[in-house]
């Protein structure tokens, strides 16, 4: 197994989705023909991540079936986190710990389901500059600002399990500032989250302008 292909990517997808309204589910909200959690489970199955676990939470029923069309995919690995209203970190921490059943697995990218533009040439454009880098942390970064998705390497998944409370990996990467690559990206549309309706009705606007040009 070569080392880019023993990259993991994590995807936290069991969020309450506490800031949309209307009741909703935001990873179940269509974008396009396909739910925006679809749109980032694909972009991960195929790049040359692999294994690709989802971690699912509030309404973890639906949202697995919302990916019954990926269930079989060889890549992919769907996990249930049942403490997910205590926060992001108990996310990650299960996603971790899933990586156990794989031993070859040298880093984790993770990602965020609600982030439907991030692409697969960005996924392999990570995983390449880890490789390339020999930085521990590779983040990327829009207009100056640090951004997701983030790769850790596997030493620091000890670190990233001891996180608590609604938090992903930031105080590993502040912690470990100097071991940090941050790769400058121009298009920042990878950071667009569907975290609240006025989020989700721009991600149409942007997905409709992109079917036309």
């Amino acid at each position: 197994m070569s080392e880019i292909a023993s990259v993991a990517a994590l995807i936290l997808a069991a969020g309450s989705s506490s800031r949309m309204s209307h009741g909703h589910h935001k990873l179940l909200l269509p974008l396009g023909e396909r739910p925006v959690l679809a749109h980032v489970v694909e972009a991960a199955l195929q790049s040359q991540a692999t294994p690709v676990i989802v971690v699912l939470g509030h309404q973890s029923s639906q949202v697995a079936a919302a990916l019954s069309s990926y269930m079989n995919h060889n890549k992919l690995n769907v996990q249930k986190n049942p403490d997910y209203r205590a926060g992001m970190s108990t996310s990650l921490r299960t996603g971790i710990q899933a990586l156990a059943q794989y031993p070859g697995c040298a880093a984790a990218l993770v990602m965020l389901g609600d982030q439907p533009f991030v692409s697969t040439q960005l996924i392999d454009r990570l995983l390449s500059a880890w490789q390339q880098s020999g930085k521990r942390i590779i983040a990327p970064c829009y207009h100056g600002k640090r951004g997701n998705p983030v790769l850790f390497d596997a030493s620091l998944f000890s670190e990233l399990v001891a996180v608590s409370g609604d938090e992903g990996g930031r105080s590993v990467i502040t912690r470990h500032a100097d071991e940090v690559e941050q790769i400058e990206l121009s298009d920042a549309l990878a950071q667009h989250d569907v975290d609240t309706w006025e989020a989700y009705q721009a991600a149409l606007t942007i997905w409709q302008s992109q079917q036309t040009t």
